[in-house]
């Protein structure tokens, strides 16, 4: 599963479609969701923030959940706890910033994805920016 469809999780979300992953994508935003739907498993509008919401979810299926949302330092931590709480306990969350990153780990979220500072790293080491 991969909450948060903005464009690192969208780009997640396809790229395991294409690797032949059964994906299920969830977004607060309906047309977020609307432009989805056809390029991934299945994709759900809902506030995945709320621990009830996410128990109507086959969460007991799953290998494990990509906490993608990077807007929202608040809504993410939320949303882990709410996994958290639903008995998930292979979480990937990516980090906002050096402090949420320090509670992400707090939470014991072992695998924090950093895709600005990981892009920043490969684009220097490949020296093919200019």
């Amino acid at each position: 599963m991969v909450i948060g469809l903005g464009e690192f999780g969208r780009a997640l979300a396809e790229e395991l479609t294409q690797n032949f992953n059964d994906v299920i994508g969830v977004d607060i935003d309906s047309n977020v969701v609307n432009s989805l739907k056809d390029k991934i498993s299945v994709v759900y509008s809902m506030d995945a923030s709320d621990s009830a919401a996410l128990m109507q979810l086959p969460i007991d299926e799953l290998d494990g959940v990509v906490v993608a949302i990077g807007g929202s330092f608040d809504i993410s931590l939320r949303t882990v706890a709410a996994l958290k709480e639903c008995g998930v306990s292979n979480i990937c969350a990516r980090g906002i910033d050096d402090i949420h990153i320090s509670i992400l780990k707090a939470m014991s979220i072992s695998k924090i994805l950093t895709p600005e500072r990981d892009a920043a790293k490969v684009y220097v080491s490949k020296n093919s920016l200019f």
